[in-house]
Parts: structure tokens; sequence; C-alpha cells
């Protein structure tokens, strides 16, 4: 399927939100408490004023079926202003662009979903019927792009073009072995990216494109929406945004949904260790499963990784240099986002360890990006190892904002050595991806953990195969939650919900539209399609 275009066309009109500052500070438990007194926005914020989207500029030459066409033809679009700033609600506004697919049953309200990231589209997750009928006839989907994300006065800065380069180059020998001109080459790309992004976007925008601010920002449209409380649906990094707004407004929760669970304590360089655990995991899954068809260019998991690397050795060399090994391997981490993707990958692995390599790097994008034959469905944005190549800035504008990072190359490098235990195949790019952030010129870390107290029952779905989102994650926050429930899918791939797992589904389901909490510790076994 052809990518969908941006939005920026399609949004006609804003509606003022007027708001007081809600500043905190930490307590040291996982709550917040008020640093200017106002905690809260303002009752009198204006409504979201809704109007047609732009079809066209939305959907660009995809191709819908009967389903998808009824989808979009309903579709509303509308945005909130919010304050860049909430300590400073009369300074610089940024406009939050938001679609709205109406109910069409008996409305209960709205829900809020973000398909992870950061630089993920809310509103490109809401523009496909991808939730269950129930959920869809009860609710109002509304997809909205985070500030500095697409629609939403998108953060478009610097060159990452040399960073990326060199990042593809770096050799999958162990990273101590990391050449003089490779590390120069990483760091300088690096540093030429984030200085561009400093002396070309403005310093209060940078700082301020933190998750807590998208959390307020999601508080504000709540009350545009006219909702007295949220109903949330988040995937992957969409569940930091769904804690942040537990740790501002625990008691304005209906009911929450966090998919593919990050977690908000450490740096990005424990998130690289964490992730470099979980793609060995996804990959070993893969693995298995390989050695089950026929066909497959394996003969045993011990020696799957050094034969892997070889083939692809050869095809870098077929190819004449115009694919590099770390990118390709940067592809395949892509495809184990998904257990759907797995005999595409198998074959493909296997056409390529049999010497056809033919347009392999379109068949490699392809399957990386794959997306539903039969009608529209955007995909669901991985927030690791690596950002999508349109939206760099986006990504480390907010995850090198989120948390306290460190600033010299040496503990990079480290970090990488540490992944590359974790992860022959995957762990030192994981890390080195993160480089950016060493030298990233805005930093706003929020809370190691939240207690969420005084919510409802919030709902987790971790996959004990979760290449970027590591099980351990969910349950390591399902246990901070003063109300979290843990359900959990065995099996690989990134998130669960609304992927056609009932096990999973209609719990889920009957949370989101009757508040029937599911039973905390569900074990649901894995369904490969």
């Amino acid at each position: 399927m052809k990518r969908t275009a941006t939005l920026t066309a399609a949004v006609a009109v804003l509606a003022a939100a007027a708001l007081a500052s809600c500043g905190e500070d930490y307590d040291g438990n996982g709550s917040a408490k008020a640093r200017s007194g106002v905690t809260t926005v303002q009752e009198e914020v204006e409504k979201v004023d809704w109007g047609p989207c732009d079809l066209a500029a939305m959907y660009g030459d995809a191709e819908l079926n009967a389903e998808g066409t009824a989808w979009a033809e309903a579709l509303e679009c509308g945005a909130i202003t919010v304050p860049v700033d909430y300590e400073d609600t009369g300074g610089d506004q940024v406009a939050i662009a938001m679609v709205r697919h109406p109910a069409t049953g008996d409305r209960t309200g709205s829900l809020l979903v973000n398909p992870g990231g950061p630089g993920g589209s809310g509103i490109e997750l809401a523009m496909s019927p991808f939730l269950p009928a129930e959920v869809t006839a009860a609710f109002d989907v509304v997809g909205f792009d985070p500030r500095g994300v697409g629609a939403s006065e998108n953060l478009t800065c610097g060159n990452s073009g040399p960073f990326s380069a060199a990042l593809a180059e770096v050799d999958t020998d162990e990273p101590d072995s990391i050449t003089d001109a490779e590390a120069t080459a990483l760091d300088s790309g690096s540093e030429t990216f984030t200085a561009g992004c400093t002396e070309q976007v403005k310093a209060n925008f940078l700082a301020n494109m933190g998750t807590e601010n998208v959390a307020r920002d999601m508080e504000v449209m709540r009350s545009a929406l006219g909702d007295d409380e949220l109903t949330f649906l988040g995937y992957s990094y969409g569940t930091y945004i769904g804690q942040m707004y537990l740790y501002l407004y625990p008691d304005k929760v209906r009911a929450m949904v966090l998919d593919g669970v990050m977690r908000t304590s450490g740096s990005v360089l424990d998130l690289a260790e964490g992730q470099a655990t979980g793609f060995e995991t996804a990959w070993d899954d893969f693995i298995a499963y390989c050695l089950t068809v026929d066909g497959c260019p394996f003969t045993s998991a011990d020696t799957a990784d050094a034969a892997l690397v070889a083939m692809l050795t050869d095809a870098q060399e077929a190819a004449g240099g115009r694919l590099t090994v770390g990118e390709m391997l940067n592809m395949i981490a892509e495809s184990l986002y998904s257990e759907a993707k797995w005999p595409r990958l198998e074959k493909l692995l296997a056409a390529v360890d049999a010497g056809a390599i033919g347009e392999l790097a379109q068949q490699l994008e392809d399957l990386a990006g794959a997306e539903g034959a039969s009608r529209f469905l955007p995909r669901r944005l991985p927030p690791l190892p690596l950002p999508r190549r349109d939206t760099d800035a986006n990504f480390y504008g907010v995850q090198c904002v989120d948390r306290q990072n460190p600033t010299g190359f040496n503990s990079y490098q480290n970090a990488a050595e540490d992944a590359y235990d974790n992860s022959a195949l995957f762990g030192a790019g994981i890390a080195w991806s993160y480089l950016p952030c060493a030298s990233w010129s805005a930093s706003d870390p929020g809370p190691e953990s939240v207690n969420g107290k005084g919510a409802p029952d919030v709902v987790l779905i971790g996959n004990t195969g979760d290449p970027a989102t590591p099980y351990a994650w969910a349950e390591s926050v399902a246990k901070e939650l003063d109300s979290g429930v843990l359900l959990t899918y065995e099996g690989s791939g990134h998130t669960a919900y609304a992927l056609g797992h009932t096990c999973i589904d209609d719990p889920v389901t009957a949370y989101l539209v009757d508040l029937d909490v599911p039973e905390n510790g569900l074990r649901c076994p894995q369904e490969l399609r």
C-alpha cells in the first residue's frame, strides 16, 4: 500500500483553548505536587470546532476497500491551541491537530488513541477502522498528532543524514573494535544534526517537547471534547503518554489501556540495554519458527547469527556497497515487530542465502513497513531501535528531553558494548542510535516512576517476545501502578490489542466499553496467523 500524505492541509479550523499553568514538582513517590498552585486547566475551555477533512490530502492514492472508504468519509477534522510552555500561558502557542470518527452506536464518549513513536501520528492511526466494532460503536475515536509531530507544527530541523550514514557503516563486530574513523563519523554526524536543531528551532519549543506537556495537551483535549473523564488507548511510546497523564491527572481517568509498555525510569542507554535483550528474544523466537519451516536458510539456533551476518555481507558485496550490513540488520529488526511478517522474512532470507539478491533493498523496506493487503492500515510506529527517516527530529526531540542522559561519547560506546553482550546482531546499533541525546540542547526529565494513586484500574498488555518494549517493562510498571492490571500475550511482536488475538481482544474491549476489569495476571497463548 502507498503511504498517506500529511494532514497539514486538512486542518482548517482551530479552536482556542485558554488554560492555566499546571507545572509540577515531584514528591519522590510517583505523584505530582503543585509548583505554581494551579494544576488543572480552566473550566471554560472552548469545544473543538469540527469540520470536514481534506480526504485527498490525508489518504493520497491509497486504495481503500468498502470498510475503509466508509470510515474515511465519516471523519471530521479539528484542532485545539495550547501553550508551548504551560508556565507561560500567554506566550507562544502550538496547534494540536485532531481527527474524529463519530461513534456508530449509543455513544459513551471519546476514545483518544496514540500509536507510539515518539513521532508517531495519532491522526494516521485513527484514519483506519482498526478497532473492534463494539468499541467504534461506543466511542468517538479521536487521534491527534502530539506537539511537534506531523500536522501539529512538525519539528523538522537539522541534517541527520551524516549520522544515519555513519550508523549504517558501524560494523557488527564487538563495539570495542570500532575504528577511529567510524567513531569520528558517528560523533561529528550526531553533533551536526543536533547543532542544526539548536540553531533552527526556538529554544522554548525544544525545551517543551517532552511527554509531560503532551499529557497536559491531552487534558485540554479531554475538556475540549466535553468528556468528564479520559478514555485512552496508547501503544508503545503512547504508554509513556498514558503514564504521564496518570501522574498528573489520576482522578480524571475513566479507562486506560497501555499496550507495549515503556518505562519512565532511566536514561536512553538504559532503554538500549533493555531493548537489546528484547530484540534478541524476538530474533530467537523467529529462528525457532524458521527452523520448523521447509527452506529455512538456517540449520541451528546456535549458528544463526553468524550465518545471517555472512549472507548479509555477501549481499552487501553483490550490491556494490549500495546497501550495508547495518542497514539490512535495521530493516530485519523492524520486521520483528510483527509475527505476521515471519513467513515473508523467512522466504526473503532464504532467497538471499541462495544468491537471489534482486531488489533486496526494496524488498527489505517493503517487509519492514508492510501494511495490510486488504485495507488501509497505517503502520503502528515502532519507537526503536531507530526512528523513521522522516521523523528523526521529533523522535529525538522527545526522547532526549524526557530523560537525564549522559553527555560523553565514551558513555555511549560503553553502552554499545553492554548492549552487544545482550544482542550481537542488534544491541550496538540500538545504543549508538541514541548518540544525539549526548548533545541535545534541552532536557526536562520526568519522574522515575508513576503510581497513579487515585486512578481506577489501568490495563497493561505485554508480549513475552516484544522486541521494542521488553516484557519486563510491563511487569515493572504494573507493579509500580497502584491499580495496574497486567495481561500477557505469550508470543512475539510489538503490542497485541486489536490484532486478532481473541484472548486479549475480548477482555480489553469489555473493559473499554463496559468497564469490566480483566483478570489480573491473565496469560494468553500465542496465535500465529
